[in-house]
This record gives C-alpha cells, sequence and structure tokens, in this order.
C-alpha cells in the first residue's frame, strides 16, 4: 500500500474517498478504501509495470505527460461520544446503622378484681362545730341594749321597724314612728301597731353564750346584739311568739308557721356560721334531718 494514502481514522469518524489518477510516468495505481467506525481500514493495490515503451491499449501512453491525481474527500464527522470507563468502580454505601426492630410482646397482669368500697361519706349539711354548751355565766346585761350605731336618731328596734315595714312609715321627732304595717312570720300575724311587735334575735343573746360568746370582750357582745349587718339576724315578730320562743334552739322549738321551718332554720345556720358559734349534738342532728327534708 501506498504510505501516502495511509490515513488514521478514529472511531468516530466515516468517510468515502474517489481517486482519479490519471497516467504518467507511474504505474497506473488503482486505490480501494473503505471505512468502518469499527472496522480497520483495508486498502488494496493493484499494479501494473508494464515498460514504458509497451503499448497496453490502442491508445498510446506519453510518458512525457505530467501526472495529476485529482482527490476528492468526504468527511461527514459523526459527533464524538465520552463513554464513562468501565473500571469505575461504584461508590461505596455508608452500611446500615439502623438498629434491629425489637417487636415487645404484650403481657396481660392477672385480672384482679377491685376491691368493694362503700359510698363516700356526704359532708355535714350543717358544717358548724360540734361542741357541749357552755353552761353558766350569763347575764343579760353582758350585752348591750338596743343603741344608735349611725347617730341618725333611731336605735336599732327603731330600724329594724322602718326596714321591715310592709307600707311607708312617717318618722318623727326622736324617731318616733307612724303608719306602717308589719307581719309576723313566726305565726302569720299581721299587726299596724308596732308595739305588740318584739324584735327577736334569731340566735338568742343565751343561745349565743352557751355557744361561744361566752369568751368574747364586751365590744363582740355589744356588736352582737345590735348587729344589722346579718340579713333576718333580727326580725319583728309578735311578742308572744318571741316569748314563747325564749332562748330555745330548733331541737327544743319551732316556729308555728310550719311553711317558714326550712328558711327558718338556714337563717340560723348562717347566723351561726358568720360569728362562728357552735351547735350542741341535738341541734346539730335535728338540722340535718331539717335540711334533709327541705
Amino acid at each position: 500500500m501506498n504510505p501516502r494514502l495511509r490515513h488514521m481514522i478514529g472511531p468516530t469518524v466515516a468517510f468515502s474517498m474517489l481517486i482519479c489518477v490519471s497516467c504518467g510516468s507511474s504505474p497506473a495505481e488503482v486505490v480501494a478504501i473503505e471505512v468502518d467506525n469499527s472496522v480497520p481500514i483495508s486498502i488494496s493495490n493493484s499494479t501494473s509495470l508494464p515498460p514504458a515503451s509497451t503499448t497496453t491499449s490502442t491508445t498510446a501512453i506519453d510518458t512525457s505527460v505530467t501526472t495529476s491525481t485529482s482527490i476528492v474527500i468526504s468527511v461527514e464527522t459523526q459527533p464524538t461520544i465520552t463513554r464513562a470507563p468501565e473500571n469505575v468502580e461504584p461508590p461505596t454505601q455508608a452500611p446500615s446503622t439502623i438498629a434491629p426492630t425489637t417487636q415487645a410482646f404484650a403481657t396481660q397482669a392477672p385480672a384482679t378484681q377491685a376491691p368493694i368500697t362503700q359510698p363516700p361519706v356526704p359532708s355535714d349539711p350543717v358544717g358548724l362545730r360540734i361542741e357541749a354548751e357552755h353552761v353558766g355565766g350569763y347575764n343579760r346585761d353582758l350585752f348591750a341594749d338596743w343603741y344608735d350605731a349611725d347617730r341618725n336618731g333611731c336605735n336599732t328596734r327603731k330600724e329594724v321597724l322602718i326596714a321591715e315595714s310592709l307600707d311607708p312609715v312617717q318618722i318623727g321627732s326622736k324617731c318616733s314612728i307612724s303608719g306602717g304595717r308589719w307581719f309576723s312570720i313566726y305565726d302569720n300575724v299581721e299587726t299596724t301597731d308596732s308595739s305588740k311587735f318584739d324584735i327577736d334575735h334569731m340566735v338568742p343573746l343565751s343561745e349565743a353564750w352557751d355557744s361561744g360568746a361566752w369568751n368574747w370582750n364586751a365590744d363582740q357582745r355589744k356588736h352582737y346584739s345590735n348587729d344589722l349587718d346579718q340579713p333576718f339576724f333580727l326580725i319583728a315578730v309578735t311578742a308572744s311568739s318571741n316569748r314563747s320562743k325564749s332562748d330555745r334552739d330548733p331541737a327544743e322549738w319551732m316556729p308555728p308557721n310550719s311553711a317558714y321551718h326550712c328558711e327558718y332554720v338556714r337563717i340560723w345556720i348562717e347566723i351561726k356560721r358568720a360569728w362562728d358559734l357552735s351547735v350542741d349534738q341535738a341541734e346539730h342532728d335535728y338540722l340535718a334531718q331539717k335540711l334533709a327534708s327541705c
């Protein structure tokens, strides 16, 4: 093969070659080149070297004619494809650090029977301290009489009559009261004559003494005797019902008006609670029984 026509063709180049060679002083040379991407170049030579003077055809070859060679090359270039080398090792994967799943097995405690419990004891509806009465030492003079706390000219008795009158009253000199109408809740008696009504301490002074007032000072007893702050602590009632009651507690006396019993025991309890007075056992039991029926 003529070394002038040898070419190194890369795997990505394909081309075709047409060679036209005119006769000259060199022997006629025919070259066939076939190129494939994967097949090496194959070149075949056919050379006839007759003497210059030999006639090979009816046409004589003029050896003086200069040989001219016309070569037309058409090259089509394919895009180069770069392939990753086959000996590249795959990336190393870090070993898994996930701990194996441990399945917990359910364990069931042996069934036990719940203990039988008694229903809770209800709270004391009375809610007062239970103590034996302090007997002895009581004297009415230890508690102050009616007095004018706000200095408006009307003492405690007059203040209660004015406040509890069902009709407007006229107040005259020295807090004299005219007009007015009053109702005794103890015995359902109504009157327009206030002189027939007493002012009752819901919890009598003697009962208060036996329930804790024996330990009070003079100012506390005076305040208790004239307390206008507690609703119904002082109440206008008939003189007869007030004296029938005297100094007795609910276990010993209740108003003749039975419709008033529930309210009566509630007021009694509230007053004793407000003044931190105790109840004896019989008194407590009666109050609790009465509340249960209200």
